[in-house]
C-alpha cells in the first residue's frame, strides 16, 4: 500500500471500477456492470465495508479513462495548514464549548468562520476538545456556579433574536407567505428597542432593525445574538470593530 494516502485512495478507487473502465465494453455492458458493482460492498484496508452509489462508479470511471490514475486522486484539502497559521482560533474554540458545553464542533466552526473568516475543519476541532478533555458529557457533570445574567446599565447589552411568525394572509392559503420578526431588547431596562415584521430572514432584514435601533437609542457595547442569527446576520460580525460594538453569540 502508497505511503501516499491519496494515491492509496486513488488505487483503492481503480480496484473497484477496473473491469467497468476496460474500453472494448459497450455503453450498455458497461452500465450493467456499474449497476451490479453499486449492489456490492467492498473492503477496505481498515476492516470497513463501503457501498458506493451508480453515480459516483460513473464518475469514477470517467476520471480514470480521462485523466488514469490521477483522476481517482482526491484533490488536495483546501484548510491544510490552516490551524498552523491560526492557533489562536482553537484557544478561542475551547473557550466557546466551555461558555456552552452544549455547542457543537459544526457551530463552533461556524462562528469562528463568522468572527475570523477563517475556516476551521469540525474534525480538528473536535480532536482537540478530545485531547483537552472538553467533551459535552464531562463539561456537562461539572459543577458551575453562575451568576445572575442582567446588564448594569442600558445599552451595555442588547439581545436579538429572530421569531417565527404566522403565515400572512392567514389562515394559510395557496400564496401565504412566513412571516418572522426581528427584534432587539436591552437586557438592562428589558426595553424593545426596535422590532419589525419581514417576510424573508435574511441580511437585509437585520440590517434595516439593527440600523433604526442605533438611530433610536445609539451603539450597544456589545449585541447578543444565537447562533441562528450569526448566519442571518453576518455582515454585524465583520463590521464590530468598525463600529465599536462587540457580537457575541
Amino acid at each position: 500500500m502508497s505511503s501516499d494516502p491519496r494515491e492509496a485512495i486513488a488505487l483503492l478507487r481503480y480496484r473497484i471500477v477496473a473491469a467497468a473502465s476496460d474500453p472494448r465494453l459497450t455503453p450498455a455492458e458497461r452500465g450493467q456492470l456499474v449497476r451490479e458493482l453499486a449492489a456490492q460492498a467492498f473492503d477496505h484496508p481498515d476492516g470497513s465495508r463501503y457501498t458506493y452509489s451508480r453515480g459516483t462508479l460513473d464518475r469514477w470511471v470517467r476520471a480514470y479513462r480521462e485523466q488514469g490514475l490521477d483522476g481517482l486522486r482526491p484533490p488536495p484539502r483546501a484548510d491544510l495548514g490552516t490551524v498552523r497559521r491560526h492557533p489562536e482560533l482553537l484557544e478561542e474554540a475551547c473557550q466557546l464549548r466551555q461558555e456552552l458545553p452544549a455547542r457543537s464542533a459544526a457551530q463552533i466552526a461556524a462562528i469562528l468562520k463568522a468572527r475570523h473568516g477563517v475556516r476551521i475543519p469540525e474534525r480538528t476541532i473536535r480532536a482537540h476538545f478530545r485531547r483537552r478533555g472538553l467533551n459535552r458529557a464531562a463539561l456537562a457533570g461539572q459543577p458551575r456556579a453562575f451568576g445572575r445574567f442582567e446588564a448594569e446599565r442600558p445599552n451595555e447589552r442588547w439581545i436579538g433574536d429572530v421569531l417565527v411568525g404566522p403565515f400572512v394572509p392567514c389562515p394559510r392559503r395557496a400564496g401565504s407567505q412566513r412571516s418572522y420578526l426581528f427584534l432587539l431588547v436591552d437586557d438592562y431596562s428589558r426595553l424593545l428597542i426596535h422590532s419589525r415584521w419581514v417576510p424573508d430572514q435574511n441580511t437585509r432584514a437585520g440590517q434595516e432593525v439593527l440600523r433604526a435601533a442605533i438611530q433610536r437609542r445609539g451603539l450597544p457595547q456589545v449585541l447578543y445574538v444565537d447562533y441562528a442569527d450569526l448566519r442571518i446576520m453576518p455582515t454585524l460580525v465583520g463590521a464590530r470593530d468598525r463600529a465599536g460594538v462587540r457580537v457575541s453569540a
